[in-house]
């Protein structure tokens, strides 16, 4: 996903399907314009140099209801999933949900 700013506007855009789907997510769970929107609120450091090439951010604004919500990632294409935890793997047709397994969303087999 490329990462570009301009003042005090960031674009997120997506390099494929699958990123294009969890932006989808982000955008829905955030609000999309109309009504209350969220605010991104850094969490920590972010030092790529540190090895864990990662920045964790927290969404301000969520309503418990909101918090608790699972976001309904669709599938971008037929595919296969696999849960990280457990490594079940499943296969989902393109536009289906994306299971949750150990209680997360599993993950697209590239």
């Amino acid at each position: 996903m490329k990462v570009k700013m301009d003042k005090a506007v960031v674009e997120f855009i997506p390099e494929n399907a699958i990123e294009t789907s969890q932006l989808e997510a982000l955008w829905i769970k955030m609000g999309n314009c109309v009504g209350d929107n969220k605010k991104l609120s850094p969490i920590g450091t972010y030092e790529p140099a540190a090895g864990a090439n990662v920045a964790r951010f927290h969404i301000d604004g969520l309503t418990e209801e909101e918090t608790n919500a699972a976001p309904e990632l669709r599938a971008p294409f037929d595919c296969e999933v696999y849960c990280t935890i457990c490594n079940k793997t499943q296969h989902v047709k393109a536009g289906d949900l994306i299971p949750y397994c150990c209680g997360r969303p599993m993950e697209i087999i590239d």
